[in-house]
């Protein structure tokens, strides 16, 4: 019997796309467990519910194939709008079980479910793009201008006019970001080294292709995360007001819960780009449907004060008191922007020697203090939950006597549950 754990990537999410992967770093941080790692490969911007019954039928597919045995325990991580779709995932299997009186084998399998940076309550980001009342059409031109672009320019030329914005462009001095990524992914879309080299570079070009042509044509998922709900639209599990219901068929199901809340520091009044303007939108005249002010203990420092959390304050996309869920008793803190926590904190190289190059962000550019030490420790937390249906163990278990060490042996404490 083995335990898988499953991570689902977020709004424009995938599992790896161009010069990056979505979760950096995680299959390194979890290598001490014996937790057999996937990854979700998700449409960008449809629907929570359409991304939902994606994430279905592929788990059945696992399933079906033998990858993940019968018998075998599933654990589910949710990033961002990932979260939004683990719980539509999770109420339709509800809804399913009420109409027909019986669940599927998968659900039966799945023992824990966590949330990171998840918009629980939606994010005042999406609420304000959307009150610019800019038709979905015309909302979707911009990526259809520059999927017919990229289709047009082919390999050669879209990674000639990289190059060329990477000259005028420079990366980021010390932190390449956000937009360092799109260049590099351009560059990478043709090289002449050698026939292996060709083919990885064709795969990412037309791999971006269908991304493009993705958002183009369905960004449903925007609505999905704005906290006033629209009349006419579907409705996400951002926009339900209680989650009674839920809880309890988690505790039928013996599924356990967590989530983990991200903030980030306000931006320095001198500061320019991406971050700054996100962080603001965030930030101004907080929707009331997002919730109120809550106060957490902090994840990676539990003797730290905990910290009372406003409307305001975010983690660049998200703003933190949406991120709390059920209640602030299953919710903890972690001091990092969006990006940092699924591995884009720093920029870093591959090795020169594998055939995937993929390459690590600082995304956001937040400048938050969240590096290495603390990704370990996050995602050290994330595998132990998923033995002990916990972040808080009392007394710390002896994998956790020093949670921030690199060295600290944790395969043999991390076996499944008898």
């Amino acid at each position: 019997m083995q335990n898988h754990i499953v991570l689902v990537p977020g709004f424009g999410g995938f599992q790896a796309l161009g010069s990056l992967r979505y979760y950096h770093g995680v299959t390194q941080a979890l290598g001490f467990t014996p937790l057999v790692v996937h990854y979700f490969p998700n449409i960008p911007t449809a629907s929570v519910q359409t991304r939902a019954r994606l994430l279905r039928r592929w788990l059945g597919e696992l399933q079906e194939r033998g990858v993940i045995g019968r018998e075998d325990r599933i654990h589910l991580v949710g990033h961002s709008t990932g979260g939004l779709d683990v719980r539509q995932l999770l109420m339709d299997y509800r809804k399913d079980e009420e109409t027909h009186g019986d669940s599927e084998d998968v659900l039966g399998q799945i023992r824990t479910v966590q949330f990171i940076s998840t918009p629980q309550h939606g994010t005042n980001l999406a609420h304000r793009l959307r009150g610019f009342r800019i038709p979905s059409r015309i909302a979707r031109l911009l990526p259809r201008m520059l999927f017919e672009t990229t289709r047009t320019l082919r390999e050669v030329g879209a990674s000639f006019i990289g190059r060329r914005f990477k000259g005028l462009f420079p990366p980021s001095k010390g932190s390449p970001d956000w937009f360092d990524a799109v260049i590099q992914t351009m560059v990478g879309f043709d090289s002449s080294k050698d026939p292996l080299e060709w083919a990885l570079a064709r795969a990412s070009y037309f791999e971006t292709l269908r991304w493009l042509l993705d958002i183009a044509t369905d960004i449903a998922a925007v609505s999905d995360l704005d906290p006033v709900w629209t009349p006419g639209a579907p409705v996400s599990p951002a926009h339900l007001t209680t989650t009674v219901e839920e809880q309890e068929f988690f505790k039928k199901q013996g599924i356990h819960y967590g989530s983990i809340v991200t903030v980030a520091k306000r931006p320095a009044a001198h500061a320019r780009g991406l971050y700054k303007f996100v962080y603001a939108m965030n930030a101004r005249l907080p929707c009331a449907e997002m919730g109120q002010t809550q106060t957490l203990p902090w994840l990676l420092e539990p003797e730290r004060e905990p910290r009372m959390l406003t409307p305001s304050d975010n983690d660049g996309i998200v703003n933190s008191v949406s991120m709390v869920w059920p209640d602030a008793e299953s919710s903890f803190l972690v001091e990092a922007d969006h990006a940092d926590v699924i591995g884009h904190f720093r920029y870093a190289e591959p090795p020169p020697d594998v055939a995937l190059r993929y390459y690590q962000y600082d995304l956001l550019g937040s400048n938050s203090d969240f590096g290495p030490k603390e990704f370990e420790a996050l995602w050290r937390k994330i595998a132990a939950f998923t033995r002990y249906h916990t972040y808080r163990t009392g007394r710390l278990p002896h994998f956790e006597r020093d949670i921030r060490g690199s060295d600290v042996p944790l395969g043999e404490n991390m076996s499944p549950e008898a």
